[in-house]
């Protein structure tokens, strides 16, 4: 009876992970003996959760939201490759989100994406400017990588086709960060305590011995990665908060989290995450300026500042004596004439201002920028390949006048859209997510001036959140049920 209720994508994934699991169970009993017992488990295991995920996509996408800021932990190396968990994931949701529309078609839909032109002028540009890539190989991996998190913005905005579904997402989204926040307490303490780097999960660069205090990356490749992905739930809890809005937490549970995201983002020490956050700020004072600024949220606001204050000097006063000293100064640029963090990216910037007088109009090729300054080597050097530590500026170097252009109406795009969202919405919590969102998107923006990569997966995730909210935002005003709140 079961079996009947299930549609036919099911049944078939079923089928065919029955048919899968006895290859599998057969192989690994003959292949590894008793060992199988361990090894067949996991892969049981995981057939389950490609089953439900097939079963339904936006279950698989709820755990992209989730995994967003364990971008380094849990990662596998495959051959040389780096394989994280929300690659997997992206691919498999992907993948099961196509076949939901081709067999499930009355409940998939292919929703409207107001950033559907510009992205395709973009991935256009993109593909074109790899006939000017000397090192054809890494501008074609820089490329799919690229259009794989774009993909992924794609997906955002057709698995949240509900306000019920936002909700759950924001939420998902809340959980993570809170959990990530913990662990980076964790990481910041351990550090200090002697514990080995293999339990902190911290970078030996980013630990007390560089800097006299610990730079918290959490689960990120780096800590500026991490306070950029923080801007999203710190800029929401900020909207809802001065909103009143409490559909994903009380009040004060949400200021909670904000301080306790507030001081790892301190403690990550990325500059051009500050000015980022100064921006988004901004960004929420425009829109909320009646709510911010009443005494109430005021006072609320100067506690919540100082229990951030204290808690981050608190958390230094616990490393080495140099270490507030340190703070200070890399906060205050004192290493602008001495240090490679800002001397080393003025000299990037006219590298790639050099490379793109060499081809104004399609660049030296997506993901070229490192091979050009290297002077083409034929392997991939043991440290990485340079970047230009400015995404506008690397897009240019890489893609051209062309290829800048065709970001800029990207961004112009969805802020317009965003904009217009936020002026027609009816719905409090909707207005309130697009405002949060939009505000976390101009401080990722400006934090952009400062690291390029440009396939980092929670900024198109962000991306597709928005199109997503304007969505609803304007199936609200359609109905006629819908309420003024």
């Amino acid at each position: 009876k079961q079996m009947k209720k299930l549609s036919l994508t099911a049944k078939l994934t079923l089928s065919a992970l029955a048919i899968l699991g006895i290859i599998i169970t057969g192989i690994g009993v003959v292949k590894f003996g008793t060992t199988a017992v361990l090894i067949l488990p996991a892969l049981f295991l995981f057939g389950a959760i490609i089953f439900k995920i097939f079963s339904d996509p936006f279950w698989g996408f709820s755990a992209i939201v989730f995994f967003l800021p364990f971008e380094r932990v849990p990662t596998y190396n495959v051959g040389g490759v780096d394989v994280k968990i929300n690659t997997v994931l992206g691919i498999v949701v992907l993948f099961a989100w196509l076949l939901a529309l081709l067999f499930n078609g009355k409940k998939w839909k292919v929703q409207p994406n107001s950033l559907a032109i510009p992205l395709i002028i973009f991935a256009l540009v993109m593909v074109a400017s790899l006939t000017q890539a000397l090192n054809f190989n890494r501008g074609a991996e820089v490329c799919v990588f690229v259009l794989f998190t774009m993909a992924l913005s794609v997906l955002a905005t057709n698995m949240i086709a509900t306000k019920e579904n936002l909700i759950k997402v924001i939420g998902i989204l809340f959980i993570s960060s809170l959990i990530v926040g913990l662990f980076g307490f964790f990481q910041f303490g351990g550090d200090i305590a002697g514990l080995p780097n293999s339990v902190t999960m911290l970078k030996y660069k980013y630990g007390l011995e560089t800097f006299g205090f610990t730079r918290i990356q959490a689960f990120s490749m780096e800590p500026l990665y991490f306070a950029d992905y923080l801007m999203i739930p710190i800029c929401l809890g900020l909207a809802y908060f001065f909103g009143k809005a409490e559909e994903i937490a009380s009040r004060w549970q949400v200021l909670a989290l904000i301080v306790l995201l507030m001081i790892n983002f301190v403690l990550a020490v990325s500059r051009g995450a500050y000015l980022g956050l100064a921006v988004a700020i901004v960004v929420l004072a425009i829109f909320q300026f009646k709510q911010i600024f009443t005494w109430k949220h005021i006072i609320i606001t100067v506690l919540a500042i100082a229990i951030i204050g204290y808690g981050v000097v608190f958390a230094l006063s616990k490393g080495d004596p140099r270490a507030m000293n340190e703070f200070v100064g890399h906060v205050m640029l004192n290493d602008y004439s001495t240090g490679d963090s800002i001397q080393g990216r003025l000299t990037s910037f006219e590298v790639a201002y050099n490379a793109y007088r060499k081809n104004p109009i399609l660049g030296i090729g997506v993901g070229n920028y490192g091979p050009y300054v290297s002077y083409y080597p034929l392997i991939t050097p043991p440290e990485g390949w340079p970047i230009v530590n400015n995404e506008y500026l690397e897009i240019l170097a890489e893609m051209g006048i062309v290829g800048l252009i065709s970001f800029a109406l990207i961004i112009l795009t969805l802020v317009v859209k965003s904009v217009q969202a936020i002026r027609r919405a009816r719905d409090k919590f909707l207005k309130l997510t697009m405002i949060g969102l939009l505000a976390a998107f101009g401080g990722v923006l400006t934090q952009y001036a400062s690291f390029s990569t440009l396939y980092i997966i929670h900024i198109w995730v962000l991306i597709g959140l928005m199109i997503a909210t304007q969505n609803l935002i304007l199936k609200n005003n359609q109905s006629p049920t819908s309420n003024n709140q």
